[in-house]
């Protein structure tokens, strides 16, 4: 009897190794009752006779060789031969597990159904086959089948592990129905050993589908408390936090990761600079680009710098604007960025730096001079250099429309006057 009993524990042992790698990794959801039933497996009485023993036996050795092909010639001289019904049970398994080997999965489900069928064999093995059968039906696409078998095991165990409840939860959302994976998924997670992120994953995914995207964030703050070095999860957790309308939670869960060194991509780095720009705050904008661009993670192109610019003009950070459009006009010639600069030393009321910028501008060929010309006059006004800001204005109306030079005339008149005063005080 002990000699049987080590054939049947043997098959089954190596039949759930190779069965639970077939399964689908990503197993699945939905509460049972903590206060259910156990049913129990009715007790074998049947032996397996002495003959029997011995072939099997050496099946198995075969088996054990990987010697498939003859393990299943001489399996199949087996079966033909007269036994019981608990001789029957071992055949049929030994038959699923010798046609795994052998890639026939659709003979191996009818061999392992037909074991289960017989039911001769020791409750542990059996709820062992149905364990590695819901495996295979999933493997196979048989979704249903794998939740049915599943609910079955399901009666008979105690103590179920996490990754019962996945089996089931990972059918359901196969099958489209994530309400009915849900209470597993949560059921496998509280009663994990170690915390498994595909299974949160899949808690999340659900509540964002169902568009319960509070229920996704709370998902999203548990697997942050676990694996706060995943950048992926804070950009989620701040998209949520941007879809329900938290705008300035959603910025405060990116600082937190900027600032902690969990975000290092180009993309993530410019969406915390972009919210900052967003909700008013440039000056931290400004600080977070300018450390980026100067380490290196973030590209010193065009558009950075423009970003770059706005964000120290919206600080009031003159200087370093300044700075920036030097850098703008340098890469691109553009004289759009020095009369930008022109504009910033004209309202510090820098009339020297005003009236230079304006003048780079206008050999930097701006499109359109003729606002540079009047901001180059105002400053030498400012200046007291009367003559240089008539000849500004005078460019001003041979470049400007007609109010524009009307307002270019307004101000020659007023220079002249100037002139004039000055003119009688000496």
């Amino acid at each position: 009897m002990s000699g049987q009993a080590s054939i049947i524990k043997s098959c089954c042992a190596v039949l759930l190794v190779a069965l639970t790698l077939l399964a689908a990794d990503t197993w699945g959801q939905e509460e049972l009752r903590e206060d259910r039933q156990i049913k129990k497996h009715k007790e074998v009485t049947q032996v397996m006779s002495e003959p029997v023993y011995r072939r099997l036996g050496s099946i198995h050795e075969l088996l054990g060789e990987n010697n498939y092909q003859k393990a299943l010639t001489d399996l199949e001289k087996l079966s033909r031969v007269p036994m019981n019904r608990h001789e029957e049970s071992l055949v049929q398994q030994t038959f699923g597990f010798i046609y795994i080997q052998l890639d026939r999965i659709p003979d191996a489900l009818a061999a392992f159904e037909k074991s289960l069928e017989i039911g001769m064999l020791p409750g542990d093995v059996i709820q062992g086959l149905r364990y590695s059968l819901a495996g295979l039906y999933a493997a196979e696409g048989q979704y249903q089948k794998s939740i049915d078998t599943m609910r079955v095991w399901f009666e008979y165990e105690e103590d179920p592990k996490a990754e019962a409840y996945m089996v089931i939860a990972s059918a359901y959302a196969e099958l489209e129905k994530l309400e009915s994976a849900l209470p597993y998924v949560r059921k496998a997670i509280s009663k994990a050993e170690k915390p498994n992120e595909n299974w949160y994953m899949l808690e999340l995914a659900i509540h964002i589908e169902a568009k319960r995207y509070r229920e996704g964030a709370d998902v999203l703050r548990r697997m942050l408390a676990i694996w706060p070095e995943r950048p992926r999860l804070w950009d989620m957790l701040a998209s949520i936090n941007l879809e329900l309308g938290n705008d300035r939670e959603a910025l405060d869960v990116m600082m937190v990761a900027y600032n902690s060194g969990f975000l290092d991509e180009e993309s993530k780095i410019l969406a915390v600079v972009q919210l900052n720009m967003l909700l008013d705050i440039p000056h931290v904008a400004g600080r977070i680009l300018e450390t980026e661009l100067a380490s290196g993670n973030v590209e010193q192109n065009k558009k950075n710098l423009d970003m770059l610019l706005s964000a120290w003009i919206d600080a009031r950070e003159y200087d370093k604007a300044v700075a920036v459009i030097d850098e703008l006009g340098t890469i691109t010639g553009d004289g759009k960025y020095f009369m930008q600069k022109a504009s910033i030393y004209n309202e510090l009321g820098n009339w020297e730096q005003a009236a230079a910028s304006a003048r780079q501008a206008i050999d930097a060929g701006v499109e359109d001079p003729t606002d540079a010309h009047m901001l180059a006059g105002t400053a030498y006004t400012e200046l007291e250099r009367y003559q240089d800001a008539i000849g500004a204005f005078r460019s001003a109306k041979q470049s400007g429309d007609a109010k524009q030079r009307a307002n270019a005339d307004s101000w020659i008149a007023f220079v002249e006057e100037k002139i004039q005063l000055r003119a009688e005080l000496q």
